[in-house]
């Protein structure tokens, strides 16, 4: 096995070494701040939670398949010639975190030798759900990718959210309905979020049936409608639901343009979205009558749900099950502030108790 030590090389004397090919050096200029990111068109990551076993085994268990370089705290392990994998460790009381972030020039690539590196761990493994996120921002003229991992774990209470009758019946008719696009509608703090996450949890339950995470494409960054390395992005990548947060110019009705961005956007997704694909959008606009027609289509837009204040009985009902000792002289209240005033009253019971300790 060829492994070499990486740590002080610089992207100069780099040029000499023979057996680092043109992928493997992009890589290593990654590692070292100094790389072109137009050279790769995917990179992906996946965090991988293995029972407490020490580095050095986990390492020399890759070694055996692969050719390892050293760069500070890190392992790049060459695959083949067009695809590198970098690994990070982490530790916590239960067991030790290994971070891949693969580079290709294939997304289907990128999760196929992810895996690969995933089986020669398998027994290693401590299986979690989770969700991988492609969070988009435009900045300075770019298209900025940045992926990372979560484990969505959502305490859900369907009385946070009265307007709807059942939850789950909701979600699941949406995930099973031919109309890709969901708007949610509403002032900030009204749950929209909380709402979204429960959406991904159970598209995370039934998506762990065939693989081990959820692809979720995120932006808060209503920019990013205005690049076209985004709309390439949405040809090129796989994913399972598209998310748009506190998105609201690019939504409005007055935009009539067919290249207005939620124009293009809408053509391009309309020829690679199936049922099994979804598109959620959060806005703040106060009206329905004021979006864009073009998003509320038939066929193309399953729900607008508005999202408001829990108001009277609600508040009350929604006491009874998480928070019998609040008492609220509040005829309307948002999500955001009952809880702050719960947990907040929690919080200072938890001071007073210490007080005198």
């Amino acid at each position: 096995m060829n492994t070499t030590n990486l740590m002080h090389i610089n992207s100069q004397s780099m040029a000499t070494l023979d057996t680092v090919s043109e992928y493997q050096r992009v890589f290593i200029n990654d590692a070292i701040g100094e790389v072109d990111k137009n050279l790769f068109k995917a990179k992906r990551t996946k965090t991988l939670k293995l029972k407490l076993e020490s580095l050095e085994y986990i390492w020399n268990i890759l070694e055996v398949e692969f050719n390892t370089y050293n760069i500070s705290k890190y392992k790049a392990v060459i695959i083949e010639e067009e695809f590198v994998a970098s690994l990070d460790w982490y530790y916590d009381s239960t067991h030790t975190g290994i971070v891949v972030n693969l580079s290709s020039s294939s997304v289907n690539s990128c999760w196929h030798y992810i895996q690969d590196i995933e089986n020669r761990l398998l027994e290693y493994i401590i299986k979690a759900k989770s969700v991988s996120y492609t969070v988009l921002q435009y900045e300075n003229g770019e298209l900025q990718e940045t992926n990372y991992q979560d484990v969505i774990n959502v305490a859900f209470n369907p009385l946070a959210v009265p307007f709807i009758e059942d939850v789950d019946t909701y979600i699941e008719v949406f995930l099973n309905a031919k109309a890709p696009v969901l708007i949610l509608q509403g002032a900030a703090g009204t749950g929209k979020t909380t709402f979204v996450k429960q959406i991904l949890k159970t598209m995370q339950s039934k998506i762990l049936k065939k693989r081990d995470e959820l692809q979720v494409t995120y932006s808060f960054d209503e920019n990013v409608f205005y690049s076209s390395e985004f709309y390439k992005q949405l040809i090129y990548d796989d994913y399972d639901v598209q998310v748009y947060e506190d998105i609201n110019q690019v939504l409005y009705k007055n935009q009539e343009d067919e290249l207005d961005p939620i124009n293009k956007f809408l053509s391009v997704t309309d020829g690679l979205i199936s049922k099994y694909k979804k598109i959620i959008i959060t806005t703040n606009i106060e009206s329905k009558s004021q979006l864009n027609p073009a998003l509320l289509r038939p066929g193309r837009c399953f729900d607008v749900l508005e999202f408001r204040n829990l108001e009277g009985v609600e508040i009350d009902n929604l006491c009874d099950s998480c928070a019998k000792d609040l008492t609220l002289q509040t005829e309307s209240i948002s999500l955001s502030e009952f809880f702050a005033k719960r947990d907040g009253m929690k919080h200072s019971s938890m001071i007073s108790n210490r007080v005198g300790f």
